[in-house]
């Protein structure tokens, strides 16, 4: 995800790290689905010692760990806006144009929603029960959409019911407005309210999967359950986009995209679990387990300090009013390998080193961002 996200130069971004600009699946699509599959995992091994019974003390745990990640999300981007307005003694226009501004849904806000409700629910309902309701919400979410789009097509950019909610809820102030139309900024938001009910189905596939892997010991064993599962997860969702007229959509989090994504993390999940637990050559990995323990850590600082080099303002002569961000990556990749797809993956592959070698130093103290 941090590769993805920091391109230096967006436009130049190399093709398997761009999202598909609407209908259509490309690898970095599978970014954000297969983490929410992967905290699905993790969250039925976190419940184990509560025995998955929703007590009190599980449930606040829960919600308070909801409400962090959530707000997170929210103040990210602002916080060099904040710092700035408090030393300027402007923090009045700052509270002012936040409240205006703020973009109430994100990343770290689909997280957390998905997180708090796919947990209560997976604590209150029994395993059947679970699937079940996952399956009735990516119904009932492809019904909403179909009924409520408007126009011949009910799943363009502007027609869709996803649109229509989240402007009626927050206003377009409120989205994301990295879509264009006629080349002009369009208020639409990826992780939209309505879009959030299929992708509590993401978690709820990680969850599943996490009991079923904890009940088989045998990893052979699982993996030979589990692999025909993520097929026919990846046919239906195929099933479902190219005959039954629900296109695979990231940005709009189509059931059919949930089925899909879901049966690829899954086939990845196999993959791991057989390098891993069969074949014990988990030391291969070990470069990944720096982001996996402090996950958290590790994303905020890469949009923190992108936000921060975006705001730093340089003054020299040859970068005169220019944020730091472009200019580093004009002077880094770009001078070395073009302002082109090679020099923009680099610069990507350079920043993610940057993060991990942060996140390296708080691995070897043994701090880890736990809330």
């Amino acid at each position: 995800m941090i590769i993805v996200n920091t391109p230096g130069n967006g436009d130049r971004s190399w093709g398997p790290l761009q999202h598909a600009q609407w209908h259509g699946f490309t690898p970095t699509d599978l970014v954000f689905p297969s983490f929410l599959f992967i905290i699905g995992v993790s969250a039925w091994f976190s419940f184990k010692k509560f025995d998955h019974n929703p007590g009190r003390e599980v449930l606040g745990k829960i919600w308070r760990r909801t409400a962090i990640i959530f707000l997170t999300g929210l103040l990210l981007w602002y916080v060099p806006g904040f710092f700035v307005a408090l030393f300027t003694g402007k923090l009045g226009g700052f509270f002012s144009e936040f409240l205006e501004n703020v973009r109430i849904p994100g990343v770290l806000q689909r997280l957390a929603l998905c997180y708090g409700i796919g947990s209560t629910l997976a604590l209150f309902l029994p395993q059947r029960a679970l699937i079940a309701t996952g399956a009735a919400l990516l119904l009932i979410y492809w019904g909403v959409m179909w009924i409520f789009g408007q126009g011949a097509d009910p799943y363009s950019l502007q027609t869709n019911a996803v649109l229509r909610l989240d402007l009626w809820l927050m206003g377009p102030s409120h989205l994301y407005h990295g879509d264009h139309v006629a080349g002009v900024p369009f208020a639409f938001d990826p992780e939209g309210g309505l879009s959030s009910l299929p992708a509590i189905g993401t978690f709820i596939t990680g969850y599943v999967t996490g009991g079923f892997l904890d009940s088989c010991r045998d990893r052979r064993l699982a993996i030979s359950e589990l692999f025909p599962a993520a097929v026919l997860l990846i046919l239906a969702g195929l099933v479902w986009s190219e005959w039954l007229g629900f296109p695979l959509n990231k940005k709009l989090w189509t059931s059919s995209f949930v089925l899909y994504t879901g049966g690829l993390s899954l086939l990845l999940f196999c993959l791991t679990i057989w390098l891993v637990d069969v074949k014990g050559r988990g030391g291969y990995l070990s470069f990944f387990r720096v982001f996996g323990l402090n996950p958290l850590l590790a994303y905020v600082t890469s949009e923190l300090l992108v936000v921060i080099l975006y705001s730093f303002k340089l003054t020299g002569p040859d970068g005169a009013g220019q944020s730091a961000y472009p200019w580093l990556y004009h002077h880094t990749t770009a001078a070395l390998a073009g302002d082109n797809s090679w020099g923009s993956f680099l610069f990507a592959v350079a920043y993610m080193l940057v993060i991990w070698f942060i996140a390296w130093g708080f691995y070897r103290r043994g701090i880890f961002l736990k809330i």
